[in-house]
């Protein structure tokens, strides 16, 4: 009764209290003229969760009232929500505006200093929004002298949400569920949002992860604008669990990114945390440091501007998760939690002025450091391609210019390494360049940890993840042009075949192609086995699971075939070659009985309470935006009214599934049927305690009589046994259609989970398989390696007249692991065609 009371009491004050009084008291001087969000919006800030259109509205009005304010859209998110910066100065600067953008991408110190706020990247962690516009209108309105100084001497740029999407998904949910008076309690539906929440965007994606992917629209937006203007100083604002306090940065040292210099931890993080305590102080507020959170990866809105000579700084307040919570002391209120992050701002804003010196100085030594570090380096340049794809390279090349990393085409035909790099289809990217630190972290596989416990990754090689054939060069080198945009593809024309088509699987866009195709109603095929065949009279390689494309035995005239294939050609960036024989030159003909037809994929996959949103997320994310394919999204909940004889493909991602009969019951009957069950990770255990497979897991031993540790240290003893992210290498069967369009057996794979498979007592059926030496780079504690090393990547299990394909790991990961997303989609397209003859069977 009493925290009703006391919900009843805080939300009739919370109405009725003076903003101004408490949220910027100290004010002496405020421009009339300028609109207050209160009225504006209509009610007091705190009381209830502004939408985003009503966000930027507001920020569009302050653009109208104030000479100092000027609103530039950077762009649009997939939810088509227009994404937004204010630039802040004064009049004055704000007439020079592209020539301080211009000087200070120069390195010039007599212009004012640009910083960035940052707010709101994670949906529902909303109080910083509410307080980016706090913050907006204070340095629109205020006419005290400190704020004038801060015009003068700054250009400020406030991006009021990261993640519009995510935080309309939140906003709705907590308004529509605000209680009258507001309610405390933590089991209200206020506080609980329904899976799968607000904090990720459209494709349920964690964007304060992709500053160094670049996979999503908004990330791509803000990287450019970053660039344009290469602030000093970046926040990132977000939200904790409710019963913490504040949190702002130095982190936790012994989880500093090694690779930048030791200054930006060591003497402007702890200098800037003076401020910050100052403001909080002033209000009474708690608050900590230097006990969690690190600034290893470079993909952190915290973090991406350490890597270009700037401080990245992290607020994480204690979340009321609506309007009004019970703490273990007292009900922390929305208005609250709003106010520690205007401080916050207003703190980093103050700081940025009293140590513009400080700030100049961490810049300027910081590229001096990353050139002399290249200049010691033993490796000069690092030489990449994949010749045979094309797409996948170019993406790759795609990636390392949003960082500005400086590519180079090759000046000449490279063997190094085992490997030989093609002049035109292959590139150079010097290590002796302005951005060095960034060129490490985009090709270094390790790095050296002072520490076992990681927040996120503990590696995030790109090249790696893009399974790109490279070479570190230690000699001297020949570059040719520099790469300024991503190379174009130059296709073929495609003529007009009265025979077949074929197309080389080892393309990236390879699936789009053949969902293309299947669109229009053409039969597509699949050799199992490689040939050669003459295209316009010279010999070409098709390796196994290449396509072929009959003008015979389809529904469709060769005339509107041909139009398919020359419009699929040109959509996808696929070469697709005419032959007029189905007599090869090498292997197979293409009348073989090992040619076989490709069924068209209907897809299902479980989401909902349980099922990790992230990795369901990447599967749609993947079939939506690089394959054009749509994917039925079945809630849980819903699952027994689904009939599943209308899908041949079921995903099941990580997460924690049903065990009741009848769900049980119902997939294991659909797969015995022919249906084709994939799984992800923790789903590998569903199968196998379910005994839908005969597969086994390899056991995470317990300690029979453990030594005996310290109370204190439990949490990094247990997490030193975590998997926060590595990087290791298996052997893939390229025979297998999970294998196809690979031309290397060892591949790169990532894996962030403690799901470990033994191989099959089949042969044939261990796809792919960890290898002795596993582990390319990252972490993993020493009782795991041995784990991993010989373990099952990935396993192929006939059931019935169907099939379970089981991933040990996540060949999605972050939409960013373009090098093993074809074993996904080969399972998707071919996991239905895989079978063994009769005699084959256990060892």
């Amino acid at each position: 009764m009493k925290a009703f009371m006391i919900s009843a009491l805080l939300g009739i004050s919370l109405i009725s209290f003076a903003q101004p009084d408490y949220f910027y008291p100290a004010a002496k001087q405020i421009n009339k003229n300028i609109p207050t969000p209160e009225e504006f919006l209509g009610y007091p800030i705190g009381t209830h969760h502004t939408r985003y259109d009503k966000i930027i509205e507001y920020f569009k009005a302050l653009d109208k009232a104030s000479d100092r304010f000027v609103v530039e859209e950077i762009g649009s998110t997939i939810g088509h929500r227009v994404q937004v910066v204010a630039k802040i100065t004064s009049l004055a600067n704000h007439g020079r505006l592209d020539e301080i953008r211009k000087k200070n991408l120069e390195g010039a110190t007599d212009i004012p200093l640009v910083i960035q706020l940052g707010y709101n990247v994670h949906g529902n962690e909303p109080s910083s929004s509410e307080a980016a516009m706090i913050t907006a209108y204070y340095l629109a309105a205020s006419e005290d002298e400190e704020t004038i100084k801060w015009l003068n001497e700054l250009v400020i740029l406030l991006d009021p949400v990261y993640n519009p999407d995510g935080r309309d998904r939140h906003t709705h949910w907590a308004n529509m569920h605000k209680g009258s008076p507001f309610v405390a309690d933590a089991v209200d539906r206020e506080h609980n949002e329904a899976w799968p929440g607000g904090r990720t965007n459209h494709y349920w994606f964690d964007l304060n992860r992709d500053w160094f992917l670049g996979v999503h629209p908004e990330s791509r937006n803000r990287m450019k604008f970053f660039h344009h203007w290469r602030p000093y100083v970046m926040t990132d604002h977000h939200e904790m669990g409710t019963n913490s306090s504040f949190y702002f940065d130095p982190g936790k040292y012994t989880s500093n990114n090694p690779v930048v210099p030791a200054y930006l931890y060591d003497v402007v993080h702890p200098k800037f945390a003076e401020y910050f305590a100052q403001g909080l102080n002033s209000v009474g507020s708690l608050y900590f440091t230097k006990e969690a959170y690190d600034k290893l990866y470079p993909g952190y809105g915290s973090s991406y501007v350490n890597f270009y000579g700037g401080i990245g700084i992290l607020f994480e307040q204690a979340s009321s998760r609506g309007h009004l919570q019970e703490t273990t002391t007292i009900p922390l209120t929305f208005a609250f939690t709003i106010r520690n992050q205007f401080k916050a701002s207003l703190a980093t804003v103050r700081a940025s002025v009293g140590e513009k010196v400080m700030l100049r100085k961490l810049r300027k030594d910081f590229f001096s450091s990353a050139l002399s570090q290249a200049k010691a380096s033993p490796i000069k340049a690092y030489v990449f391609g994949e010749s045979k794809d094309a797409t996948r390279t170019n993406a790759f090349i795609n990636l390392l210019l949003m960082h500005q990393i400086e590519v180079y085409e090759t000046g000449q035909t490279v063997t190094t390494a085992g490997n030989t790099f093609e002049k035109g289809k292959s590139y150079i990217v010097p290590t002796e360049q302005t951005n060095y630190i960034m060129v490490r972290s985009a090709f270094e596989k390790d790095i050296t940890y002072r520490d076992s416990t990681f927040y996120d990754a503990s590696t995030w090689s790109l090249v790696h993840a893009f399974n790109i054939p490279y070479a570190e060069v230690k000699g001297s080198f020949t570059k040719g042009n520099q790469i300024k945009e991503t190379p174009v593809r130059t296709l073929s024309p495609v003529t007009k075949s009265n025979y077949a088509y074929l197309i080389d699987i080892t393309d990236y866009n390879a699936h789009k192609a053949i969902y293309a195709l299947q669109t229009k109603d053409v039969i597509v095929r699949t050799g199992f086995k490689p040939f050669s065949s003459l295209v316009n009279g010279v010999e070409k390689s098709f390796p196994h699971g290449s396509l072929v494309i009959p003008v015979q035995q389809q529904r469709i005239n060769a005339d509107e075939l041909f139009e398919a294939i020359r419009s699929t050609s040109a959509m996808a960036g696929v070469e697709i070659y005419s032959v007029e024989t189905g007599l090869n030159a090498k292997g197979v003909d293409l009348g073989s009985g090992s040619i076989r037809t490709v069924k068209e994929a209907k897809v299902l996959m479980p989401i909902g309470v349980g099922v990790s949103g992230y990795e369901a997320g990447e599967v749609w994310h993947l079939l939506d935006q690089r394959i054009g394919m749509p994917i039925s999204k079945v809630d849980l909940l819903n699952f027994s009214r689904v009939n599943l004889s209308e899908y041949n493909v079921l995903v099941m991602v990580g997460g924690n599934y049903p065990a009741d009969k009848p769900t049980t019951e119902k997939i294991k009957s659909w797969v015995q049927s022919g249906g084709t069950l994939i799984t992800l990770k923790s789903a590998n255990e569903w199968v196998i305690k379910q005994g839908l497979v005969k597969e086994k897991l390899i056991p995470i031993d317990t300690i029979k009589n453990p030594k005996r540790v310290d109370f204190e240290l439990a949490g990094d003893t247990e997490g030193a046994k975590q998997i926060g992210g590595a990087i290791f290498q298996v052997d893939l069967d390229i025979t297998n259609p999970i294998g196809f369009g690979y031309t290397d057996r060892k591949v790169s794979v990532y894996r962030n989970g403690r799901t470990f498979l033994q191989p099959s007592k089949t042969a044939y059926n261990t796809i792919a398989q960890y290898t002795p030496t596993p582990l390319i780079g990252g972490y993993i504690h020493k009782t795991d390696i041995k784990r991993v090393a010989n373990s099952a990547a990935v396993l192929y299990s006939p059931e019935g007249q169907g099939r379970v394909i089981m991933f040990a790991d996540n060949p999605n990961f972050r939409g960013t692991w373009y090098g093993t997303n074809k074993m996904f989609l080969n399972a998707l397209f071919f996991g239905s065609l895989i079978s063994l003859p009769n005699n084959f069977g256990e060892e």
